[in-house]
């Protein structure tokens, strides 16, 4: 009696054993999703702050290499006259209309600022970037002041440095470029795949003082850059963690004193981190409420252990024998409800008679009846035919060498006829005794895994995309255009064929604001460029909202006739919008101006070894930009092609 006692207690503590190393493998796997998932979002936004800081100082070195802006400068600087005076505020308006910055000032070289958008000015700059004009040009470049706050806005701001030097190549002045963070950077931070409540991105800075917080708090009111992080508070705290130079998965406490899962990552060539976080009981609630049933399921087998050996005291050896006859069923359905709990199968392949026995847990995965010995072929039957030859060669292959299976695979479930995701784990294994070969493994459905994996993939592409998006026009943005132009660029000269872009404008689009308003100035930006995608006719064209009223079309191997007979469509589709524009031309409705230009990128590259690709891709952007000046300058509501007698007809605010 006392051995039989023995054999069920042995019994149950393997059952105990095996099923908790499988909750607890389980546990690890999901905790290693949470993270990873975590890690990626983290990442992504790094990236997307690290191209957005990229974007914007090329766009600052472009200004500075603007010939036309800074003669204007200089010309201003000397005569003080209206006329160049009203060139330079028209340039200044045209930064902050179209590129969305929140102020573009002129100042001279000792740091007073002279002209903004709107006119004269006066006073100093703030104290760091006085510091950093000095630096500006002495390095003959624009410089990131960085993100801050000042008396002089009253929000947080992103600001830049813009030198101008006249022709002698003397320091002439600068202009001071500020953004306001929250339309800029802070909208970075806030795309998330998931309706978490706790889950959020901190974008943090460091100073002599300690580590500031750079972006608004989920849970907080405070401002932007007016708190520091607390030290020293709590053991573990997310601040001491950082200040001591902890990067990627973490665990510790946050603002809230709550305890989280945080992911850290530095934004490349600047002083911010991008902390993403969220409380690690809703990430790991899951995993909670399974180790409650694990927990729940020991009890019961400590219960009915307990039960199993009173009634072995109890009885005589007849009904001893009977009790463990049931017990051992019991025991059986309460492994196959660990099985259904944790998704896995258990499976036996015969290599002699080359059939399948399969656990309850494993067919109800294929879908097959429980109890049937399926053969090989009907075995793969199951397998998704895209995957069948990779499946049947990895199975010959750990036949052939007697090397453990490890694969993931689609199945067709019979029954209803779903595509699931399995993972499949095997060994080869041989009775000594009776010299029968089989290989034993699990199986277990995979398929909310499988999901989830490509969720996060998904929203990984969509936040790619989303950075070369216009928000407003649904079209392309100027990032989208400007690697678009590269890559046709490169393509043009490979192929020998011509490259084409049409700069649209649309005409008196300020006395179209100024008459309707702002909220029928966007409405009116949607419909154009929505028209302009429709109207011009072919797969490989590009329209991309080049800032402001202003859009831009890629045509590639397209002629300069064949680039005026587009721009003459897209001129008489917007006509055909007829939308009413009292302000406007004669016919009072919506037109715009079109100038279009036309290159063979190989013969412009021809013995030029002094300039680099993107600039030579830049002169056809001029080209166009000059056309679109002159058809304005001639009576708008018309499309002008590039020709070589306007090299000098260039507008106040080209672009080179």
């Amino acid at each position: 009696m006392f051995g039989w006692a023995l054999l069920l207690v042995t019994a149950f503590a393997v059952m105990a054993w095996a099923l908790w190393n499988t909750y607890a493998a389980r546990e690890v796997r999901f905790r290693h999703q949470v993270e990873a998932g975590l890690n990626a979002v983290n990442q992504l936004q790094i990236s997307a702050i690290g191209a957005w800081r990229a974007h914007e100082l090329a766009e600052a070195q472009m200004l500075s290499d603007d010939e036309t802006l800074a003669t204007a400068a200089s010309l201003w600087l000397k005569q003080r006259d209206p006329t160049h005076e009203a060139l330079l505020r028209t340039r200044l308006r045209s930064l902050v209309e179209r590129l969305q910055y929140s102020g573009a000032f002129l100042v001279d070289p000792q740091g007073r600022r002279l002209l903004g958008a709107q006119g004269p000015t006066d006073g100093q700059l703030p104290a760091v970037e006085a510091e950093a004009l000095a630096q500006v040009f002495a390095q003959a470049g624009p410089v990131i002041v960085g993100l801050r706050r000042s008396s002089s806005f009253d929000f947080a701001y992103f600001s830049m440095l813009v030198p101008l030097f006249d022709m002698d190549g003397q320091s002439l002045a600068a202009v001071w470029l500020v953004m306001d963070a929250s339309t800029t950077l802070y909208p970075l931070l806030q795309g998330w795949p998931t309706t978490s409540h706790s889950a959020e991105s901190l974008l943090v800075q460091q100073d002599e003082q300690g580590l500031l917080y750079a972006s608004p708090l989920r849970q907080w009111d405070d401002a932007p850059l007016t708190r520091y992080m607390a030290t020293g508070h709590a053991a573990g705290a997310l601040s001491d963690q950082l200040m001591r130079g902890v990067r990627g998965v973490f665990y510790a406490h946050d603002y809230r004193h709550h305890g989280v899962v945080a992911t850290a990552g530095a934004v490349p060539d600047s002083p911010w981190l991008v902390v993403s976080k969220m409380d690690t009981a809703e990430a790991f609630a899951e995993v909670q409420q399974r180790n409650w049933q694990v927990l729940g399921l020991g009890a019961s087998l400590v219960l009915l252990l307990s039960g199993s050996l009173a009634l072995l005291w109890l009885r005589g050896a007849w009904q001893r024998e009977r009790t463990l006859k049931r017990d051992l069923q019991e025991h059986m359905l309460w492994l196959d409800a660990a099985q259904k709990a944790a998704a896995i199968g258990y499976y036996a392949y015969d290599l002699s008679a080359k059939t399948y026995r399969a656990s309850p847990m494993a067919c109800e995965i294929f879908g097959i009846e429980p109890g049937l010995t399926p053969t090989r072929d009907q075995w793969l039957a199951r397998v998704d035919p895209r995957d069948r030859d990779r499946v049947w060669e990895k199975n010959r292959q750990a036949i052939l060498t007697r090397q453990p299976l490890h694969m993931q695979h689609r199945i067709l479930r019979q029954g209803d006829g779903q595509t699931r995701w399995i993972e499949v784990l095997g060994d080869y294994t041989e009775d000594q005794e009776t010299q029968r070969q089989r290989i034993v493994g699990t199986v277990q459905d995979i398929t909310e895994r499988k999901q989830t994996e490509e969720a996060l993939e998904r929203y990984r592409s969509a936040l790619e995309a989303q950075v070369r998006i216009d928000p407003l026009t649904q079209v392309a943005n100027r990032l989208a255009l400007d690697e678009a132009l590269g890559q046709e660029w490169e393509r043009a000269e490979r192929g020998r064929t011509s490259l084409a872009i049409l700069m649209i404008d649309i005409d008196l689009f300020k006395a179209y604001n100024d008459h309707y308003g702002h909220l029928a100035g966007d409405e009116c930006l949607r419909r154009v460029a929505l028209t302009l995608a429709s109207a011009t006719g072919r797969a490989g064209d590009m329209v991309a909202r080049y800032g402001g009223e202003e859009f831009a079309v890629l045509l590639p191997g397209a002629t300069d006739e064949q680039a005026q007979a587009v721009g003459e469509r897209l001129r008489e589709a917007i006509r055909e919008l007829r939308m009413a524009h009292r302000e406007g031309m004669v016919d009072g409705i919506i037109t715009i101006s079109v100038g279009a230009a036309s290159v063979q990128p190989l013969a412009l590259a021809a013995g030029d070894d002094a300039h680099t690709l993107l600039q030579r891709a830049a002169e056809l952007v001029r080209r166009a930009d000059t056309a679109l000046y002159v058809a304005k300058q001639a009576g708008r509501d018309q499309v002008c092609v590039w020709q070589p007698t306007m090299m000098h007809a260039s507008p106040p605010n080209s672009r080179h």
